[in-house]
C-alpha cells in the first residue's frame, strides 16, 4: 500500500426479506380484455334495439286491431282516361248520317285519339306518325234488294289527287232470299302510312245504314 493512503474495506449488504419488483403485465392480455369488454357493450345494445323495435311492432299490431277503420287503406282509384296507349291508336263511333257516302263519326267519351287526328266534319283520320297501321271498320245496314258498298279509302301527299281504294265489301240482299232484317259489314287490313296521310269510310246507299253507336265503328292502331 502506497505511503499516505488509507485504504477502506468495500461493504455489500444484501437484505435477504426483499422481493424482486414485478414484471410489468404482457400487452397481448390487456388488449384481449378491452376486446372483450368492446365486444360485450356492442351485445347489450344490440340486444336492447332489438327489444325496443319488437316492442314497438307489438304496440303497432295491438292499436291497429283496436282501431281497423283508423288504420285501413283504401286502394286509390285512378281516374277514367288516365292510362295512355303505348302507341297512336284511334276508335270513333258513329251516330252522324253519312254525308255524301262519307260516313261522320261522334267523339264521346267511347273514343280514343291518341297521336291520330279527327276531322269531324270530313270524318277522316290524320296520322300523325309513320308506321304500319291496322286499319279496322264496321258498319250495321239494313237488308234490301240493292246493293250495300262499303269501303275504307285512303288519301295520302305521296298520290296527288285521287282516292286510293284500301278495303271494300259489296252486298246484295234480293228480297226473295233475304232471310234477316239486318246485316254487318266488317273490313280490316294492315297498311304502311305515312305522316299526314288520312283514311276514311265511305258507303253506297247510306240510307241503309242503322245509325247505332254499338254496331258502326271505325279505327286505326299501329302494329
Amino acid at each position: 500500500m502506497a505511503p499516505g493512503k488509507v485504504s477502506y474495506p468495500s461493504v455489500f449488504v444484501v437484505d435477504s426479506k426483499m422481493r424482486p419488483p414485478p414484471l410489468p403485465p404482457k400487452p397481448g392480455r390487456r388488449q384481449r380484455k378491452e376486446v372483450i369488454q368492446t365486444l360485450l357493450v356492442i351485445l347489450v345494445c344490440v340486444a336492447l334495439c332489438g327489444m325496443a323495435v319488437e316492442a314497438c311492432f307489438i304496440y303497432h299490431l295491438f292499436t291497429s286491431k283496436e282501431n281497423p277503420k283508423e288504420h285501413a287503406v283504401t286502394p286509390k282509384q285512378k281516374p277514367l282516361g288516365e292510362m295512355k296507349p303505348s302507341k297512336p291508336m284511334a276508335q270513333l263511333t258513329t251516330g252522324k248520317e253519312p254525308v255524301n257516302g262519307v260516313v261522320l263519326w261522334h267523339e264521346n267519351h267511347q273514343s280514343i285519339l291518341h297521336h291520330i287526328k279527327h276531322k269531324a266534319d270530313e270524318g277522316k283520320l290524320i296520322i300523325e306518325k309513320e308506321g304500319y297501321y291496322s286499319v279496322y271498320s264496321k258498319i250495321n245496314f239494313k237488308e234490301d234488294n240493292i246493293i250495300f258498298s262499303h269501303s275504307v279509302l285512303w288519301v295520302t301527299h305521296r298520290y296527288a289527287g285521287n282516292e286510293i281504294l284500301l278495303l271494300q265489301s259489296s252486298r246484295l240482299h234480293p228480297k226473295l232470299l233475304r232471310s234477316r232484317a239486318t246485316d254487318n259489314s266488317y273490313l280490316s287490313g294492315v297498311f304502311h302510312l305515312y305522316k299526314g296521310d288520312a283514311v276514311f269510310v265511305r258507303v253506297k246507299n247510306c240510307t241503309l245504314v242503322l245509325s247505332n253507336a254499338a254496331e258502326n265503328y271505325f279505327g286505326v292502331f299501329m302494329v
